[in-house]
C-alpha cells in the first residue's frame, strides 16, 4: 500500500516537473515566432486576421517524451500546448507596438529590459515569462497565465487519486485471490503437521494437492518425518533392551540379597554370594560407563576436535588390557609406527580398548593380538589382529547391533556399537575382516588429519 502511494507521488511530481520545464520550452518556441514574424514580415503584426491565425497561436508539437508514463498509466490533461499564451511588442522607452491576447493589466515594466534573454515569474505569481530583443529597437514578451498550469496540476492529483482508488483495490484483490489458492496447500500442512504433533507420527504431507514449489519441500518434510520416525523407533527399541539388560544383574542382585535374608548362610556363603553381586554390580558399572561414552560420543561436535598423536592413545589402549592379557597369558604386539589424526583422544581410547578386550577374549592361552597402523590415501588404517576362533557367519549381520553379543557367556553387547559410532562420529568407520588362517580383524579407518 504505501508503495502504491510512494509510486503515485513520484509519478506526479515527474508529470509536474516535466510539464514546467515544457511550458519555457512553449515560451521559447512562441516567442522565437514572434521575432521571426517581426524580423522578415513586421507589417504582419498589424493585420489582425495574420495575427489570429499566424504561427504563435498554431499548436506547436509538445517535446517527446514530455508525459511521463508509469505502468501504462499517463497524465492525458498535462498539455503546454493547450495553455493560454500571449505577446507583446513594445519600443525600448515603453512604447507599445502590438499585443496578441496580452491579458487586462499587464503591461510595460522597464525591469524587464534586465531580463531579456531569460525566462522568469512575475513576482504577483501570476504569469510566466520570456523575453527577447526585437530587430528594430524593440523588446519581445511572450508568456502564459500559470493558472492554467495550476489547474493542471490539479487535474493531474485528481486523475492520480482516482486512479489510485480504482487501480489498487483491484491489484489487492487479484494478489487476495492468488495468494489464497497458493496458501492452501500450505493450510494443509499446516494440519497435517498438527496431527503429527498431536502423536499420529505416521502421518505424512500430501504431495498430490501442492503445486511443485510446495511439493519439493513437502517431499523434503516428509523424508525427515521419515528419518525422525526412524529414530524415534530405534529410540525406543534401545530403551527396551537397555531396561533389560540392567533389569538382568538387578534382579540376580535381588535374588541373592533375598536369598540371604530368608535363610541363615554360612561365612563361606556370604562371601560367594557377595562376590557374585560384587561381579552383577560391576556388570552394571560397565554398562553404564558404555552408555555414558555411547551418549557422550553421539553428541560429540566434528568441528571441536583436536590434531592428536594417535601413538598415545593406543599405547594406553594397551596398558589398560595388559592385565587381563596376562591372565590368559596373550601377548600383545604394539604397532611399530603411528600418526596424526584429528579426534577426541578419550573416546578414541575407549575404541581401542573395547576391540582391545574383544581379541583377548577371543584369543586362545598363549596366543597373539598385533595391532598395524597403516597410511592410505583418504586417512590411516588401524587393525587390531586375533587368531581366535571368528566371528560365527550366523552373527554377522547383527555384528555392530546394540546389546548383541556373540560371546557364549553372553555379554551386553554393546562395545562393537559405541566403537563404531565413536569412529563414524569422526568421519571414519570399523569394518570387520577374517584372519588369514583363522581369528578376527577389527579396522578402524580415520580420515586424513587434514
Amino acid at each position: 500500500m504505501f508503495g502504491a502511494v510512494a509510486l503515485r507521488l513520484v509519478h506526479y511530481q515527474a508529470a509536474v516537473d516535466t510539464v514546467e520545464r515544457d511550458v519555457d520550452i512553449q515560451l521559447w518556441s512562441r516567442l522565437a515566432a514572434v521575432k521571426a514574424q517581426e524580423r522578415f514580415a513586421a507589417d504582419t503584426l498589424l493585420d489582425p486576421h495574420l495575427r489570429a491565425t499566424g504561427v504563435f497561436l498554431a499548436d506547436l508539437p509538445a517535446p517527446s517524451g514530455s508525459i511521463p508514463h508509469v505502468l501504462g498509466i499517463g497524465v492525458p490533461h498535462i498539455a503546454p500546448e493547450r495553455f493560454r499564451w500571449f505577446a507583446g511588442v513594445w519600443k525600448r522607452d515603453g512604447t507599445r507596438i502590438d499585443d496578441i491576447d496580452l491579458p487586462a493589466g499587464l503591461g510595460w515594466d522597464a525591469a524587464w529590459l534586465n531580463r531579456l534573454e531569460s525566462i522568469w515569474t512575475t513576482a504577483d505569481g501570476r504569469y510566466r515569462l520570456a523575453a527577447t530583443a526585437g530587430g528594430h529597437d524593440t523588446m519581445l514578451v511572450a508568456g502564459t497565465p500559470l493558472a492554467d498550469l495550476a489547474a493542471a496540476e490539479r487535474r493531474a492529483a485528481v486523475f492520480q487519486v482516482w486512479t489510485f482508488v480504482i487501480w489498487v483495490p483491484l491489484l489487492l484483490g487479484i494478489a487476495w485471490l492468488i495468494l489464497s489458492r497458493a496458501l492452501v496447500p500450505l493450510a494443509q500442512i499446516t494440519a497435517t503437521a498438527r496431527r503429527i504433533r498431536a502423536g499420529d507420527f505416521e502421518e505424512r504431507l500430501d504431495l498430490s494437492v501442492a503445486d511443485a514449489e510446495v511439493a519439493e519441500m513437502a517431499g523434503t518434510v516428509n523424508d525427515m518425518l521419515d528419518r525422525l520416525d526412524a529414530i524415534r523407533t530405534s529410540q525406543s527399541r534401545f530403551n527396551a533392551d537397555l531396561a533389560h539388560q540392567l533389569l538382568n544383574p538387578v534382579h540376580a542382585i535381588l535374588l541373592e540379597a533375598s536369598a540371604d535374608r530368608n535363610r541363615p548362610r554360612s561365612a563361606e556363603e556370604l562371601t560367594a554370594s557377595l562376590a557374585q553381586i560384587d561381579g552383577l554390580a560391576r556388570r552394571i558399572e560397565g554398562i553404564c560407563e558404555v552408555l555414558l561414552a555411547y551418549a557422550r560420543s553421539a553428541a560429540i561436535d566434528p568441528a571441536r576436535l583436536k590434531m592428536i598423536d594417535l601413538e598415545p592413545v593406543i599405547m594406553a589402549a594397551i596398558d589398560r588390557i595388559e592385565p587381563q592379557a596376562g591372565v590368559r597369558r596373550v601377548t600383545m604386539v604394539p604397532p611399530e609406527w603411528a600418526t596424526v589424526v584429528k579426534g577426541d583422544a578419550s573416546l578414541l581410547e575407549e575404541v581401542f580398548l573395547n576391540l582391545l578386550a574383544n581379541a583377548v577374549e577371543h584369543s586362545p592361552a598363549g596366543g597373539r593380538i598385533e595391532v598395524a597402523v597403516q597410511s592410505e590415501a583418504t586417512g590411516c588404517r588401524v587393525a587390531i589382529v586375533d587368531h581366535g576362533a571368528g566371528v560365527a557367519a550366523a552373527d554377522l549381520p547383527a555384528l555392530f547391533e546394540r546389546f548383541h553379543s556373540g560371546k557364549p557367556e553372553g555379554g551386553h553387547g554393546i562395545g562393537l556399537a559405541l566403537s563404531r559410532l565413536i569412529a563414524r562420529s569422526h568421519g571414519g568407520d570399523i569394518l570387520y575382516e577374517p584372519t588369514p588362517g583363522g581369528g578376527a580383524t577389527f579396522v578402524v579407518r580415520l580420515p586424513a588429519s587434514r
